[in-house]
């Protein structure tokens, strides 16, 4: 009679492999995290398609998955609206105005839509780089909240209007005030303060423009900020000068 043959165990998966596994899962999912962010870096301005929608109001056992989409509607600028359509929105004589309030040592009060409407005319924005034949610049805008302004800049991508923001906070305390970048807003996606690297050239390139009229400002000429709802106070007295 022949020899039986030995039938071979199998030979137990190795944990190695399991591990590997796990590690491209983990690798591939994250990249698709990333990707979905990233496409929505370049999502226009205003209320998103249903598909757009979904992703955005996506959550499990009522956490949203992805808490750094949100929409970015327009109609919070005071202003815009009027200044894109050509109706007349008197500009203030900005710097004239903060000059004569620092030499007579009084504050002086302007309006969101005011400023909105200085920026429309003092600015002309010019797109540049690479991205030039299909972007088009259309405004500088600003938004003023409690201790909080939001500097906007607005362009249009292939017909759809395009936004970066970013958000300046005002922390006050008894010896004064400090000012904090902490966010950005970039198409369709609130990004942490870390990511307004991907946007500041443009940012520091408004603030070179705007040098001359910043001077008081950098000058400490200007001793306090008061930002709240629609308007903005700049004060030139000391705290001890004050009432």
């Amino acid at each position: 009679m022949g020899k039986k043959t030995e039938e071979k165990k199998p030979e137990p998966k190795k944990k190695g492999g399991c591990i590997k596994k796990l590690a491209v899962l983990l690798l591939l999912t994250i990249l698709a995290y990333l990707g979905v962010h990233i496409w929505f870096l370049w999502q226009p301005a205003g209320k998103p398609d249903n598909i757009s929608r979904s992703v955005i109001d996506a959550n499990v056992a009522g956490v949203r998955v992805f808490p750094a989409l949100k929409e970015y509607p327009m109609d919070h600028i005071a202003g815009r609206a009027e200044i894109l359509d050509g109706k007349s929105i008197d500009p203030p004589m900005l710097k004239i105005r903060l000059e004569t309030a620092v030499e007579r040592n009084y504050p002086i009060t302007f309006r969101e839509e005011e400023i909105n409407a200085w920026l429309s005319k003092r600015i002309e924005l010019k797109q540049g780089g690479l991205v030039a034949p299909f972007v088009k610049a259309r405004g500088v805008w600003v938004d003023f909240k409690k201790d909080q302004i939001e500097i906007i800049i607005e362009r249009e991508i292939q017909g759809r209007t395009h936004v970066t923001s970013m958000f300046l906070h005002f922390v006050r305390s008894k010896k004064g005030y400090s000012i904090r970048r902490d966010t950005s807003h970039i198409g369709q996606v609130r990004a942490p303060g870390g990511f307004a690297r991907l946007i500041m050239g443009a940012f520091e390139n408004l603030a070179d423009e705007l040098s001359e009229e910043m001077k008081p400002y950098k000058e400490n000429k200007i001793r306090d900020v008061h930002v709240e709802e629609g308007k903005i106070t700049l004060d030139p007295r000391k705290p001890g000068e004050r009432l």
